[in-house]
Protein backbone atom coordinates (compact mmCIF):
# COMPACT_ATOMS: atom_id res chain seq x y z
CA UNK A 1 0.00 0.00 0.00
CA UNK A 2 3.10 2.11 1.20
CA UNK A 3 4.80 1.59 -2.43
CA UNK A 4 1.76 2.54 -4.06
CA UNK A 5 0.96 5.40 -2.40
CA UNK A 6 4.64 6.83 -3.56
CA UNK A 7 3.90 5.79 -6.91
CA UNK A 8 0.58 7.70 -6.89
CA UNK A 9 3.07 11.01 -5.39
CA UNK A 10 5.67 10.58 -7.94
CA UNK A 11 3.51 10.23 -10.81
CA UNK A 12 1.39 13.34 -9.88
CA UNK A 13 4.68 15.03 -9.34
CA UNK A 14 5.55 13.55 -12.83
CA UNK A 15 2.12 15.04 -14.51
CA UNK A 16 2.23 18.34 -12.52
CA UNK A 17 6.02 18.69 -14.53
CA UNK A 18 4.34 18.12 -17.79
CA UNK A 19 1.64 19.88 -17.29
CA UNK A 20 3.53 22.99 -16.47
CA UNK A 21 6.34 22.62 -19.29
CA UNK A 22 6.45 25.09 -22.09
CA UNK A 23 5.19 23.99 -25.48
CA UNK A 24 8.28 23.73 -28.50
CA UNK A 25 8.63 27.03 -29.71
CA UNK A 26 9.80 27.83 -33.17
CA UNK A 27 13.00 29.49 -33.89
CA UNK A 28 12.54 33.61 -33.10
CA UNK A 29 11.43 35.83 -36.53
CA UNK A 30 11.08 38.37 -34.85
CA UNK A 31 11.10 40.35 -31.25
CA UNK A 32 12.23 38.41 -28.51
CA UNK A 33 9.85 36.59 -26.76
CA UNK A 34 10.18 34.98 -23.06
CA UNK A 35 9.42 31.50 -22.36
CA UNK A 36 6.02 30.94 -20.98
CA UNK A 37 6.28 29.85 -17.47
CA UNK A 38 3.49 29.52 -15.03
CA UNK A 39 2.60 31.89 -12.42
CA UNK A 40 4.71 31.48 -9.54
CA UNK A 41 1.05 31.68 -6.81
CA UNK A 42 0.17 28.47 -8.90
CA UNK A 43 3.51 26.88 -8.16
CA UNK A 44 3.53 27.67 -4.59
CA UNK A 45 0.51 25.72 -4.01
CA UNK A 46 2.35 22.49 -4.72
CA UNK A 47 3.44 20.44 -1.96
CA UNK A 48 7.39 20.31 -1.16
CA UNK A 49 8.26 17.04 -2.77
CA UNK A 50 6.30 18.38 -5.57
CA UNK A 51 7.50 21.98 -5.62
CA UNK A 52 10.82 20.11 -5.10
CA UNK A 53 10.60 18.15 -8.53
CA UNK A 54 9.60 21.33 -10.20
CA UNK A 55 12.17 23.23 -9.09
CA UNK A 56 14.68 20.67 -10.47
CA UNK A 57 13.03 20.68 -14.18
CA UNK A 58 13.24 24.18 -14.49
CA UNK A 59 16.95 23.95 -13.63
CA UNK A 60 17.44 22.15 -16.19
CA UNK A 61 15.26 23.86 -18.23
CA UNK A 62 18.17 26.37 -17.38
CA UNK A 63 20.85 24.80 -18.42
CA UNK A 64 19.09 23.67 -21.31
CA UNK A 65 18.72 27.57 -22.68
CA UNK A 66 22.31 27.54 -22.06
CA UNK A 67 22.85 25.47 -24.40
CA UNK A 68 20.99 26.65 -26.73
CA UNK A 69 22.25 30.12 -26.09
CA UNK A 70 25.88 28.85 -26.68
CA UNK A 71 25.14 27.52 -30.57
CA UNK A 72 23.34 30.96 -31.33
CA UNK A 73 24.29 34.12 -32.55
CA UNK A 74 21.05 36.44 -31.63
CA UNK A 75 21.59 38.75 -29.60
CA UNK A 76 19.41 37.39 -26.66
CA UNK A 77 20.32 34.07 -26.82
CA UNK A 78 20.76 33.89 -23.10
CA UNK A 79 17.74 35.80 -21.93
CA UNK A 80 15.63 32.57 -21.38
CA UNK A 81 18.73 31.25 -19.06
CA UNK A 82 17.53 34.70 -17.07
CA UNK A 83 13.59 33.64 -16.85
CA UNK A 84 14.24 30.27 -15.83
CA UNK A 85 17.14 31.04 -13.53
CA UNK A 86 14.62 33.86 -12.06
CA UNK A 87 11.83 31.33 -11.50
CA UNK A 88 13.86 28.63 -9.80
CA UNK A 89 15.72 31.17 -7.45
CA UNK A 90 12.11 32.06 -6.84
CA UNK A 91 10.97 28.26 -6.33
CA UNK A 92 13.92 28.02 -4.15
CA UNK A 93 15.72 30.87 -3.44
CA UNK A 94 18.73 29.34 -1.23
CA UNK A 95 19.76 27.22 -4.55
CA UNK A 96 23.23 28.72 -4.47
CA UNK A 97 24.53 27.84 -7.89
CA UNK A 98 21.95 29.25 -9.99
CA UNK A 99 23.14 32.54 -8.90
CA UNK A 100 26.54 32.40 -9.66
CA UNK A 101 26.10 30.51 -12.94
CA UNK A 102 23.24 32.64 -14.45
CA UNK A 103 25.08 35.84 -13.28
CA UNK A 104 27.89 35.26 -15.32
CA UNK A 105 26.30 33.21 -18.80
CA UNK A 106 23.76 35.65 -19.06
CA UNK A 107 25.73 38.92 -20.11
CA UNK A 108 26.68 38.95 -24.05
CA UNK A 109 29.52 40.20 -26.03
CA UNK A 110 28.39 41.61 -29.66
CA UNK A 111 32.09 42.24 -30.02
CA UNK A 112 33.87 44.92 -29.34
CA UNK A 113 33.09 45.14 -25.90
CA UNK A 114 29.35 46.08 -26.65
CA UNK A 115 27.28 43.74 -24.11
CA UNK A 116 23.55 43.26 -23.76
CA UNK A 117 21.56 41.33 -21.70
CA UNK A 118 23.88 43.01 -18.12
CA UNK A 119 20.66 44.17 -16.56
CA UNK A 120 18.80 40.77 -16.53
CA UNK A 121 22.18 40.06 -14.91
CA UNK A 122 22.69 41.97 -12.50
CA UNK A 123 19.08 41.47 -11.20
CA UNK A 124 20.30 37.70 -10.78
CA UNK A 125 23.15 38.57 -8.56
CA UNK A 126 21.49 41.33 -6.64
CA UNK A 127 18.92 38.35 -5.81
CA UNK A 128 21.59 36.04 -4.75
CA UNK A 129 23.19 38.77 -2.74
CA UNK A 130 19.88 39.24 -1.14
CA UNK A 131 19.61 35.29 0.06
CA UNK A 132 23.39 34.84 0.84
CA UNK A 133 24.92 38.29 1.66
CA UNK A 134 28.08 36.33 3.16
CA UNK A 135 29.02 35.14 -0.18
CA UNK A 136 32.03 36.82 -1.24
CA UNK A 137 31.93 34.90 -4.56
CA UNK A 138 28.32 36.87 -5.47
CA UNK A 139 29.70 40.20 -4.36
CA UNK A 140 32.91 40.16 -6.01
CA UNK A 141 30.52 39.42 -9.73
CA UNK A 142 27.92 41.59 -8.81
CA UNK A 143 30.90 44.04 -7.84
CA UNK A 144 32.17 43.72 -11.70
CA UNK A 145 28.80 44.08 -13.19
CA UNK A 146 27.74 47.08 -11.55
CA UNK A 147 31.38 48.82 -12.15
CA UNK A 148 32.16 47.34 -15.68
CA UNK A 149 28.65 47.61 -17.15
CA UNK A 150 26.96 50.58 -15.25
CA UNK A 151 29.52 52.32 -14.15
CA UNK A 152 28.33 52.38 -10.59
CA UNK A 153 31.51 52.57 -9.07
CA UNK A 154 30.28 53.52 -5.24
CA UNK A 155 28.12 50.40 -5.12
CA UNK A 156 30.31 48.05 -6.52
CA UNK A 157 33.01 49.61 -4.03
CA UNK A 158 31.09 48.86 -0.37
CA UNK A 159 29.90 45.43 -2.23
CA UNK A 160 34.21 44.81 -2.46
CA UNK A 161 34.56 46.23 0.87
CA UNK A 162 32.00 43.91 2.41
CA UNK A 163 33.37 40.88 0.63
CA UNK A 164 37.04 41.97 1.97
CA UNK A 165 36.08 40.73 5.05
CA UNK A 166 34.10 37.34 4.49
CA UNK A 167 35.18 33.76 5.09
CA UNK A 168 35.60 32.63 1.31
CA UNK A 169 36.89 35.57 0.06
CA UNK A 170 39.60 35.05 -2.41
CA UNK A 171 43.35 36.89 -1.40
CA UNK A 172 43.15 39.52 -4.14
CA UNK A 173 39.75 40.67 -2.56
CA UNK A 174 41.02 42.92 -0.39
CA UNK A 175 43.05 44.15 -2.96
CA UNK A 176 40.58 45.05 -5.70
CA UNK A 177 38.54 46.28 -2.99
CA UNK A 178 41.37 48.86 -1.10
CA UNK A 179 41.67 50.26 -5.69
CA UNK A 180 37.87 50.25 -5.83
CA UNK A 181 37.19 52.53 -2.55
CA UNK A 182 40.24 54.74 -3.33
CA UNK A 183 38.99 55.05 -6.94
CA UNK A 184 35.74 56.37 -5.22
CA UNK A 185 37.68 58.35 -2.79
CA UNK A 186 36.56 56.80 0.20
CA UNK A 187 40.19 56.62 1.48
CA UNK A 188 39.46 56.71 4.95
CA UNK A 189 37.34 53.38 4.30
CA UNK A 190 40.50 52.27 2.63
CA UNK A 191 42.68 53.10 4.56
CA UNK A 192 40.65 51.32 7.76
CA UNK A 193 40.26 48.26 5.73
CA UNK A 194 43.81 47.58 4.89
CA UNK A 195 44.93 48.16 8.13
CA UNK A 196 42.89 45.88 9.73
CA UNK A 197 44.02 43.10 7.24
CA UNK A 198 47.45 44.61 8.43
CA UNK A 199 47.12 44.15 12.19
CA UNK A 200 45.57 41.10 11.78
CA UNK A 201 48.24 39.40 9.61
CA UNK A 202 50.98 36.89 10.99
CA UNK A 203 52.55 36.16 7.62
CA UNK A 204 55.91 39.12 7.87
CA UNK A 205 54.93 38.97 3.52
CA UNK A 206 51.66 39.32 3.76
CA UNK A 207 52.18 42.44 6.32
CA UNK A 208 54.46 43.83 4.14
CA UNK A 209 51.54 44.27 0.98
CA UNK A 210 49.21 45.84 3.24
CA UNK A 211 52.25 47.78 4.16
CA UNK A 212 52.67 49.24 0.60
CA UNK A 213 48.99 48.88 -0.13
CA UNK A 214 48.66 51.88 2.96
CA UNK A 215 51.15 54.29 1.75
CA UNK A 216 49.25 53.36 -2.40
CA UNK A 217 46.58 54.77 -1.00
CA UNK A 218 47.73 57.50 0.92
CA UNK A 219 49.65 58.83 -2.17
CA UNK A 220 46.23 58.33 -4.49
CA UNK A 221 44.54 60.63 -1.52
CA UNK A 222 47.83 62.91 -3.06
CA UNK A 223 47.38 63.00 -6.59
CA UNK A 224 43.45 63.29 -6.27
CA UNK A 225 43.88 66.54 -5.15
CA UNK A 226 46.70 67.71 -7.44
CA UNK A 227 44.08 66.42 -10.08
CA UNK A 228 41.70 68.37 -8.53
CA UNK A 229 43.66 71.44 -8.67
CA UNK A 230 45.07 71.03 -12.12
CA UNK A 231 41.48 70.90 -13.83
CA UNK A 232 39.82 73.88 -11.83
CA UNK A 233 43.03 75.85 -13.31
CA UNK A 234 41.96 74.60 -16.73
CA UNK A 235 38.48 75.93 -15.74
CA UNK A 236 39.33 78.92 -14.65
CA UNK A 237 42.77 79.61 -17.03
CA UNK A 238 41.52 77.84 -20.32
CA UNK A 239 44.85 76.51 -20.26
CA UNK A 240 47.23 74.06 -18.72
CA UNK A 241 49.53 74.82 -15.76
CA UNK A 242 52.93 74.72 -16.57
CA UNK A 243 54.53 73.46 -12.71
CA UNK A 244 53.90 72.73 -9.59
CA UNK A 245 53.92 76.19 -7.82
CA UNK A 246 52.10 77.95 -10.11
CA UNK A 247 48.90 75.84 -8.66
CA UNK A 248 50.25 77.31 -5.33
CA UNK A 249 50.66 80.54 -6.35
CA UNK A 250 46.79 80.45 -7.66
CA UNK A 251 45.85 79.21 -4.56
CA UNK A 252 44.74 76.04 -6.02
CA UNK A 253 46.97 73.76 -3.94
CA UNK A 254 47.87 74.95 -0.39
CA UNK A 255 51.32 73.83 -0.83
CA UNK A 256 53.24 71.95 -2.87
CA UNK A 257 52.34 68.19 -2.15
CA UNK A 258 54.70 65.81 -0.22
CA UNK A 259 55.08 62.26 -1.72
CA UNK A 260 53.99 59.41 0.81
CA UNK A 261 56.46 57.33 -1.27
CA UNK A 262 59.87 59.49 -0.73
CA UNK A 263 59.75 61.13 -4.32
CA UNK A 264 58.43 64.50 -5.54
CA UNK A 265 54.70 64.73 -7.15
CA UNK A 266 54.71 65.56 -10.59
CA UNK A 267 52.44 65.79 -13.57
CA UNK A 268 51.96 65.30 -17.56
CA UNK A 269 51.54 67.23 -20.16
CA UNK A 270 47.77 65.65 -20.16
CA UNK A 271 47.58 67.08 -16.69
CA UNK A 272 47.67 63.56 -15.29
CA UNK A 273 49.48 63.33 -11.81
CA UNK A 274 51.90 60.85 -10.51
CA UNK A 275 54.57 60.32 -8.42
CA UNK A 276 58.15 60.01 -9.36
CA UNK A 277 58.50 56.71 -7.38
CA UNK A 278 54.86 54.69 -8.74
CA UNK A 279 53.67 56.03 -12.08
CA UNK A 280 51.16 53.90 -12.02
CA UNK A 281 47.95 54.55 -10.08
CA UNK A 282 45.43 52.95 -7.74
CA UNK A 283 42.47 53.78 -10.63
CA UNK A 284 42.60 51.17 -13.35
CA UNK A 285 43.01 52.40 -16.72
CA UNK A 286 39.28 51.31 -17.89
CA UNK A 287 37.82 53.25 -15.54
CA UNK A 288 39.99 56.40 -16.91
CA UNK A 289 38.63 55.49 -20.23
CA UNK A 290 34.94 55.12 -19.20
CA UNK A 291 34.93 58.54 -17.14
CA UNK A 292 36.18 60.19 -20.38
CA UNK A 293 33.28 58.76 -22.22
CA UNK A 294 30.75 59.98 -19.85
CA UNK A 295 32.98 63.34 -19.83
CA UNK A 296 32.96 63.25 -23.23
CA UNK A 297 28.77 62.61 -23.85
CA UNK A 298 27.96 65.26 -20.92
CA UNK A 299 30.16 67.66 -23.16
CA UNK A 300 28.32 66.91 -26.58
CA UNK A 301 25.02 67.42 -24.16
CA UNK A 302 25.83 70.74 -22.85
CA UNK A 303 27.04 72.23 -25.92
CA UNK A 304 23.72 70.82 -27.82
CA UNK A 305 21.83 74.25 -28.45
Amino acid sequence: MKSLLTLAILLSGIGTVVALSEPPRDPPRGPYQAPLLPRLEMLRVLGAGQRSLVTDYYWLQAIQAAGRGSESKDPTRYLDLFYYADLVTDLDPKFHKVYLYAGNTIPTNLGRETWVNTVEARRILEKGVKNFPDDANLRLYLAYNLSYFFSEYAAAAEHLRIAATLPNATKFVPEFASRMLAFNRRFDAALAMVESFRDNETDPQLRQVFEDRIKEIRLEQVLVKVDDAITSFKKREGRMPTAMSELTAKGDLPGIPADPLGGYIGFDPDGKSYSSMSHSRLRPPEFDKKLQQQQDQQDAHNNTP
